[in-house]
């Protein structure tokens, strides 16, 4: 599962918790998450008796939140979570949010994967953005099965910033999001107006290699950034068709 809770504005620990409540993921991905959130968040979803675990990534002071704001795992106990690692990119608009990419190694159908978590930098900054996709191309690059899931702040056919990702062998969950634009492409922001993108958008992402999606759910609890869901699998299974709810 992979969600940009949008701390700042929309996030709440009652919120995160209710989510993962819903879809039970073995692993969660948050971007743009007040940290002191998704703890309470999990001490919540311990209390419900509902074993999960956490780790946070690059977070940065904001003054938006009651706390560092930054990106974060949220998974079940019991999940091997191994070389735990969190790293900056070389560069970012410079704003109080940290752009940077936290990964781990957990076993998937008893092979081991290699796992990312992203948060690129905002509309208006192409040029951060391509360099950032290029930094995060080349640290899963060792490892043959990989998922990166995250916010990459652009639309999958934008070449300058999502090219490296596609050349990379990278495949999106949903079978029509890739580097030819196609509209059955799903939208994951539902919203359009002042702040928002001037119309509908594909921006958060569950990439894979060396590994294959068995089903595409994409939840809208808000009207910022929908959920996205898949079970992950090694088979050799066509990609599925995203349903919205």
């Amino acid at each position: 599962m992979t969600w940009n809770t949008n701390g700042q504005d929309l996030g709440t620990p009652k919120a995160i918790a209710e989510q993962i409540k819903h879809f039970l993921p073995q692993v969660a991905a948050l971007q743009e998450s007040c940290l002191n959130e998704v703890r309470e968040a999990v001490r919540q979803l311990n209390e419900a008796r509902l074993k999960y675990e956490y780790r946070s990534g690059l977070a940065a002071l904001n003054g938006g939140c009651p706390g560092r704001l930054g990106t974060a795992i949220v998974y079940a106990k019991g999940t091997t979570v191994r070389a735990h690692n969190k790293k900056g990119y070389s560069d970012d608009e410079g704003w109080t949010e940290a752009r940077g990419m936290q990964s781990f190694t957990t076993k998937l159908d008893g092979q081991w994967v290699r796992v990312f978590n992203t948060h690129l930098s905002a509309p208006g900054h192409e040029e951060l953005r391509k360099l950032q996709a290029g930094e995060l191309t080349a640290a899963t690059r060792p490892h043959p099965r990989a998922l990166v899931l995250g916010d990459f702040n652009t639309r999958p056919h934008v070449t300058k910033v999502m090219a490296p990702i596609w050349q990379a062998g990278f495949k999106d969950v949903d079978q029509f999001c890739g580097p030819v634009k196609d509209p059955r492409c799903t939208k994951t922001l539902p919203r359009t107006g002042p702040g928002f993108p001037t119309e509908a958008a594909k921006f958060d992402y569950i990439l894979g290699r060396g590994v294959n999606f068995r089903s595409c759910r994409l939840h809208t609890p808000t009207e910022d950034h929908r959920i996205v869901v898949s079970d992950v699998t090694v088979d050799d299974v066509p990609r599925p068709v995203c349903t919205v709810t």
